[in-house]
């Protein structure tokens, strides 16, 4: 179920969306659960989740809710193993960060990063996201800030991993790993980032 309002609105609206579903052959055969809108950024007045290698979800309001999608032309390979995406808005670009693990998520052997190339809807990979750092938080939400302004190492991406208590950080530009310990954070399933409204 999707909830929204729009700006000038008075009252929160609902919307029971359908994406399609996913097929779960492990729990038996016909056993299948509704795809949800995960990963999510909005960009340019659409709103794009669920970024892959070979398809993004769109959403609009115009001003009821629209759905429909971008098929990638040239669908980047699937990697082995498990893969999680972020989608991330930075300077009206839609750039996709995708973490590369063999088995265990918490080890990412390799990352990747992807800006959409709109004329053509292909993903394009990059090697700098220039003065700014990407913010990310597993399972849902990826932002773009000022580096310097966040007191951050510039063209980096930055990911809170609470249940091991330490960020990891991406170089995009070295396409190097590190991880900063936070021994004294509290054990913790979630982490979020607080940031300020203006970009």
């Amino acid at each position: 179920m999707l909830w929204y309002c729009t700006i000038g609105g008075e009252s929160w609206a609902n919307y029971e969306y359908d994406i399609g579903t996913l097929e779960l052959p492990d729990l038996g055969q016909g056993c299948c659960d509704k795809l949800t809108i995960r990963s999510i950024a909005a960009c340019n007045g659409k709103f794009y989740f669920n970024g892959g290698y070979d398809e993004i979800g769109v959403l609009e309001f115009r001003p009821a809710p629209v759905f429909s999608s971008v098929v990638i032309r040239e669908p980047i390979p699937h990697p082995i193993g498990f893969h999680k995406e972020f989608l991330v808005e930075s300077r009206q670009e839609l750039y996709m960060v995708s973490l590369l693990s063999r088995s265990d998520p918490d080890v990412v052997y390799r990352f990747h990063v992807h800006k959409m190339d709109s004329s053509s809807d292909e993903w394009r990979e990059v090697s700098d996201i220039g003065d700014r750092v990407f913010l990310l938080a597993w399972w849902y939400f990826g932002a773009s800030r000022s580096a310097d302004e966040c007191g951050l190492q510039r063209n980096c991406i930055y990911l809170p991993c609470p249940w091991n208590k330490c960020i990891k950080i991406f170089n995009v530009g070295e396409g190097t790993e590190k991880a900063q310990d936070l021994d004294e954070a509290p054990m913790s399933r979630q982490a979020i980032w607080m940031l300020p409204a203006h970009p």
